[in-house]
Parts: structure tokens; C-alpha cells; sequence
């Protein structure tokens, strides 16, 4: 992904890389602002995607700022193994402060609640348990906002399940994208 992309702009940018594949539609996963920019791609270009996952999207609980976020960060890094910190602070010097505020900002801006009710893709959203940045009770929003969606929760997984429980999350998203 090129790094200059604005948050609101990533869709688009998204929707141009799956268009470059050829090969139509996809099985689209999206993890935190990832998960935000998947819905928006989804909802805007339905024949795009097949099926959608969406890890721990924010989006439909919008918050005042950017600065929300960070109590429940520090809380989850606290709770974080030192091979995961090393890997959030090599990503985070990689994103840079700027494009880090940038996406906060256009998180906690962002109610997707009208965008959710035009997905009609078979959806899977997946939270870890105890998740602080997105916490899972915010799945069941998720769950009345989307047409076609159900929800699993990862018992003991925070924010990052893919790092945290990949065993558990690979099974889940593999049975999902096998139904017809």
C-alpha cells in the first residue's frame, strides 16, 4: 500500500487493487481501520465482494477525537507480550506519527451505520473478548446494523487476534469462506 494514502481515500484505493486482480469477486478481510475501509468497499461496489470479514471495525460508535483511543491502547499494550510491543512499535515507526493520527482521527469521525445497511455480503465480524480499542460488545451493533452478518468472539484474544489466537481465527474465517 502506498504510504500517502489518506484514511478516506484507502477505499478507493482498495477497490482499484481488487479491480487489478481480474479475478471478481473476493473474499474481503479487514482488521480495525481495515475493517472500516473493507465495509466501505463492500457497500459502495457489491460485486466486488464475495464475502467479508471484518476484524474489530470501529466505526459504529463514533468517538470525539483521535485521543479517545489512547487509554484503551496503553491498556492494551500493558497487557501485551514484548514480541507483540516490538512489532507495534516497528509498525508504528514504519506508519509514522502523522498517518497514525490521521487514521484516528478518521476513525473517530466515522459512523458507518448507513454504509453497513447497504452491505448485503454474507458478513463474518470477529472480536477478541477482551479487546479495549473496539470492544466486543460492539458487535452486536454491528450485528443489527448489517444485513447479513454473525458474530464470533475469540474467548481470551484482545485486539489483534491474528497474533494473539491465529490458530482459532484462521479456523473461523476458513469455515466461513467454505459455506455456500
Amino acid at each position: 500500500m502506498p504510504r500517502s494514502v489518506p484514511p478516506g481515500e484507502l477505499p478507493g484505493w482498495v477497490t482499484g487493487e481488487i479491480e487489478k486482480l481480474g479475478e471478481r469477486p473476493v473474499d474481503l478481510v479487514g482488521h480495525s481501520l481495515g475493517g472500516l475501509v473493507a465495509l466501505r468497499v463492500a457497500a459502495a461496489r457489491p460485486e466486488l465482494v464475495r464475502k467479508l470479514i471484518l476484524i474489530a471495525p470501529p466505526g459504529i460508535q463514533p468517538r470525539r477525537s483521535a485521543i479517545a483511543y489512547g487509554p484503551p491502547l496503553v491498556a492494551s499494550l500493558l497487557r501485551a507480550r514484548p514480541r507483540f510491543l516490538v512489532r507495534v512499535a516497528t509498525d508504528a515507526a514504519r506508519a509514522g506519527p502523522r498517518n497514525l493520527l490521521r487514521g484516528g482521527a478518521y476513525v473517530a469521525a466515522t459512523d458507518a451505520r448507513s454504509e453497513a445497511a447497504r452491505v448485503q455480503t454474507p458478513t463474518l465480524l470477529v472480536w477478541g473478548e477482551h479487546d479495549r480499542m473496539t470492544p466486543s460488545t460492539i458487535g452486536q451493533e454491528w450485528l443489527e446494523a448489517l444485513p447479513d452478518a454473525r458474530l464470533h468472539v475469540i474467548p481470551g484474544a484482545s485486539h489483534v487476534p491474528m497474533v494473539e489466537t491465529p490458530r482459532e481465527l484462521v479456523a473461523v474465517i476458513g469455515a466461513f469462506r467454505c459455506e455456500a
